[in-house]
């Protein structure tokens, strides 16, 4: 019977879940940053190219996939927190992003904790100062190792997400690049609704002894658990201007699964050596600082992608459901012909599909400089609505100014619609 009531309790905690306002509160913040999102796409371009609430669907539901996927992970791995570890790591978080907003995450919140931790038991004199002294008790009873092991945890499951989305959620942008030159650049900007239920130490929790001998590995005294949630969002943002949004993905992939290993690797070496707790502090802080400088580093050394070419029309983005994505060209092709007739700029471009009323037939050359040959019926009186947007030209004036714009005012900046497409 005691059995029973344990299972019971577990199912009904799990299906409070759902409950909880801040899933919904998350939810609504996702799609609200998706909706600031293609209002900017609509005064660039003049049209919607993402679909903000596809957007959050597919948010939500490869997001609650990933937390699953880390909690099943995590819990098997032995992540075992305490609750007001969990406070602690939030309060962090919230206090770095008032100083830069891609500080807004656990990598350096706990990271953090780990460093104030180990400083709060050398000078455990600190606790009896007013004020200070409450919340210096709470960094030296912290348990920051199993939070640094959920950190790589979660980190590899955002690695793939990263890699399933493929840069789907980016949106075109036309910046200022070298000398002053406009170029083509993506932004990507991804967030993913990712709930994690999560082993917490209670007194009197509903499970007790280990699952397996060693578990849990990153908290070996903990002898009773209960079972929380925590209501997370998984995001990373990033732009490229040097190559096509699914290849920087797959990139950015690589580059966080990477970091997640290593980090979870030394955090187990920290488990079975508790000396050695900096170690994985000190490499969820660089490390996570060094995956940034390496993107922007690789994005200084490259020349821009989308520029204009000598041998065609370059394509920028692709409108979906459109003709253009219904005969497969994607961002980064070039257009060589179109109904013959060679085409070397956006001026070319519109007579030539007018040249056949009923039918259009172009040549394209593909990322790897092969060519193929797609075709489509035009419809009367939309024989100019092919649905790509093609790269800045010398004639663009309007763009996004980077040195003045951060990533989420980029979503509130107005411009004027500017109508660059086919």
């Amino acid at each position: 019977m005691a059995i029973q009531a344990d299972m019971l309790s577990i199912v009904y905690g799990l299906a409070g879940i759902f409950l909880n306002p801040l899933l919904y509160l998350f939810l609504i913040f996702i799609y609200l940053h998706y909706r600031r999102q293609m209002n900017l796409e609509r005064q660039l371009f003049a049209v919607r190219i993402q679909s903000p609430l596809l957007q959050t669907i597919r948010s939500a539901g490869m997001g609650v996939t990933a937390g699953v996927l880390i909690s099943v992970l995590a819990g098997a791995l032995g992540v075992v927190v305490q609750v007001q570890d969990l406070w602690l790591l939030w309060g962090l978080a919230l206090v770095m992003a008032l100083i830069r907003l891609r500080f807004l995450c656990f990598a350096y919140a706990a990271g953090l904790l780990a460093i104030l931790h180990s400083i709060a038991q050398l000078t455990p004199a600190v606790s009896d100062v007013a004020l200070i002294g409450p919340v210096w008790q709470l960094f030296a009873l912290a348990k920051p190792l199993p939070l640094l092991g959920l950190v790589a945890v979660m980190h590899l499951f955002e690695a793939m997400l990263v890699r399933w989305n493929a840069g789907r959620d980016a949106s075109p942008l036309f910046i200022e690049g070298k000398r002053g030159r406009i170029v083509g650049a993506y932004l990507l900007h991804s967030f993913w609704l990712t709930p994690v239920v999560l082993f917490v130490q209670q007194d009197n929790g509903a499970l007790s002894g280990a699952l397996y001998p060693g578990w849990p590995l990153f908290w070996p005294d903990a002898s009773t658990f209960g079972l929380m949630l925590l209501p997370t969002v998984t995001g990373f943002s990033d732009m490229t201007q040097t190559m096509t949004p699914r290849q920087k993905s797959r990139d950015i992939a690589k580059q966080l699964a990477v970091y997640a290993v290593v980090l979870l690797g030394l955090a187990a070496l920290a488990a079975w050596v508790p000396a050695l707790l900096l170690l994985p502090a000190l490499f969820a802080l660089l490390g996570h600082e060094a995956l940034f400088f390496m993107s922007q580093r690789q994005e200084r050394r490259h020349t821009p992608y989308f520029i204009q070419s000598s041998k065609g029309v370059k394509v920028m983005g692709v409108i979906p459901g459109t003709r253009a994505e219904e005969i497969g060209i994607v961002p980064g092709e070039i257009i060589v012909k179109v109904n013959g007739i060679s085409v070397r700029n956006r001026e070319e471009l519109y007579p030539a599909l007018q040249a056949n009323p009923a039918f259009c037939k172009m040549e394209v050359l593909t990322h790897g400089g092969e060519l193929k040959f797609v075709q489509c019926a035009v419809y009367a009186g939309n024989h100019h609505q092919l649905g790509i947007i093609v790269v800045p030209d010398a004639g663009t004036s309007v763009y996004v100014d980077l040195k003045r714009a951060s990533v989420v005012e980029l979503i509130k900046q107005r411009l004027e619609k500017l109508h660059i497409g086919a």
